[in-house]
């Protein structure tokens, strides 16, 4: 490999690294927070061992980074540009010593940064951000500890493990095939007698206690809730929803990229479980048994395009070793190769592109990046509505229909006006108007704004929070599109004076 470039494999890596970083701050800082980082930061306004959806570490890294450098787009995502470059160490690390070979080592970066799914994880602030980083730092630790005979990497893993599974549960795929590999690995099956891999065990159950704590004592919500949203809520036919699975998967990893790690998985199955081949077999079984997992689960239920992520590391590496290997005896390998990255990077580039400044014509409303502009513009015209009503009216709060659209205005009002999501179809929202707030706003006026344009939901609420006056629709087209089709259209509505809706 060193033949086909005049620099060494590290710094070509920090090349790529470097690249990708500037493409993930001008994301990062180039467009508006998405719905659920919004919702995501409300969790750091109230403190607690788990939430509904996810359990807390998300909600506690904001809450450190936003109590540090304020509530702003800084804050919240300052962690995701990092993670993209932390992930790089760790895999190029990896691949360098499991192979002994630092072009793996290259390839694993490259192979990491070269896909939608990671741009788009390098810049979002989601739960999937600090899990994959605990993922990716527990095979790291683990397998140092195991080759190396460090116990205190093996501890150091079930501490990243511990921190994985307050980030998000699909982090307990992973032991059960850290377990695996040592069976069937017979030069470290030895450390299935060690203690120090016993209460490294524990040390990770200690760890995630207190999200099982809050869990109990919320009638077990959160752990239902997953297991129903990931293998039970049947929204279509299972082949159509294994079929949407398949395609988002081609989509953000990119046609060539994916086929390239399905690829690899086959070829390097009998190294894996014939031959032993430790690296191979470690590799193989803490990545593709996560890929089938989801596969499986796409039959029971809709599963996102980002909920396989952590399978993709091993995955990276694995098939990084297999190009550094092959790619030089292969003219075929080397042209799907370079073809697939060429195919990659321009996927990348239109994306960013339009995620910036939308050049393309698209319907935003089909357009997966539309969102990440236009709630500012629609806050500053509900408050410029508001503040034409006379003074008597000028509100005391805004309540808002959904969760979406609550959790982004209530970041961008924050340290104004509070504001609060009315009538949660799911309990325990952190947005949600409480009972004790409901008191303090009765009496006093208050801004309704509802999903539009001539929404039900006011409909539905009826005169129960009070009588509601129209002020008119806003409707907001994503900024330089040539599409003038609406990002956010909602109603706004006066209630005054306000009722406390949780009286009888």
């Amino acid at each position: 490999m060193i033949s086909l470039w005049k620099r060494p494999a590290g710094n070509l890596a920090i090349a790529v690294v470097a690249i990708s970083t500037v493409i993930h701050l001008l994301l990062a800082f180039g467009t508006e927070l998405v719905a659920d980082e919004a919702y995501y930061w409300t969790w750091a306004l109230h403190p607690a061992a788990g939430y509904f959806d996810h359990p807390p570490l998300t909600a506690w890294i904001l809450w450190v980074t936003t109590h540090v450098f304020g509530a702003n787009r800084f804050s919240i995502r300052i962690l995701p540009v990092l993670s993209g470059v932390l992930l790089s160490w760790i895999l190029f690390q990896m691949a360098k010593s499991l192979f002994r070979d630092r072009w793996a080592g290259f390839w694993a970066v490259v192979l990491l940064n070269a896909n939608i799914l990671f741009a788009a994880g390098g810049f979002l602030m989601t739960p999937d951000t600090p899990q994959v980083m605990c993922y990716a730092l527990t095979l790291w630790a683990f397998i140092r500890g195991v080759t190396e005979d460090k116990r205190g990497f093996i501890l150091l893993a079930g501490i990243f493990l511990g921190f994985g599974l307050l980030a998000k549960y699909t982090m307990v795929l992973l032991p059960p095939l850290l377990f695996l590999f040592l069976l069937l690995s017979a030069p470290y099956r030895h450390w299935l007698r060690r203690p120090v891999l016993w209460i490294s065990l524990v040390l990770s159950a200690i760890i995630f206690l207190p999200d099982v704590y809050w869990n109990r004592a919320h009638h077990w919500v959160s752990f239902l809730f997953q297991w129903h949203h990931g293998m039970q809520a049947h929204q279509d036919t299972p082949l159509a929803t294994f079929l949407d699975y398949l395609g988002g998967q081609v989509l953000v990893l990119t046609p060539g990229l994916y086929v390239l790690l399905l690829w690899t998985g086959v070829v390097t199955f009998l190294r894996a479980f014939r031959e032993k081949d430790p690296p191979v077999l470690f590799l193989w079984l803490t990545s593709y048994p996560v890929l089938l997992f989801f596969a499986y689960s796409s039959f029971k239920a809709k599963v996102e395009a980002n909920w396989p992520v952590e399978g993709y590391l091993s995955a990276f590496v694995l098939t990084a070793a297999v190009l550094s290997e092959r790619l030089d005896k292969s003219p075929a390998l080397r042209k799907w190769t370079w073809g697939s990255l060429g195919i990659a990077m321009f996927m990348i580039l239109v994306v960013t592109t339009q995620a910036l400044y939308p050049l393309l014509p698209i319907n935003p409303k089909v357009d997966g990046t539309g969102r990440l502009h236009g709630m500012r513009r629609m806050d500053k015209q509900i408050r410029e509505m508001a503040d034409r009503l006379p003074a008597g009216d000028h509100p005391v709060a805004w309540v808002v229909d959904g969760y979406q659209n609550a959790s982004e205005l209530k970041f961008l009002e924050y340290g104004r006006l509070p504001v609060y999501h009315i009538h949660p179809h799911r309990t325990f929202r952190t947005d949600a108007l409480t009972p004790a707030e409901a008191r303090s706003l009765a009496g006093k006026p208050v801004l309704l704004i509802q999903n539009g344009p001539h929404g039900g939901f006011v409909k539905e609420l009826g005169n129960h929070w009070g009588p509601a006056r129209y002020l008119g629709t806003i409707a907001v087209p994503r900024r330089w599109a040539r599409s003038r089709v609406p990002v956010y259209q909602v109603d706004v509505y006066l209630i005054q004076p306000f009722r406390d809706g949780f009286l009888p």
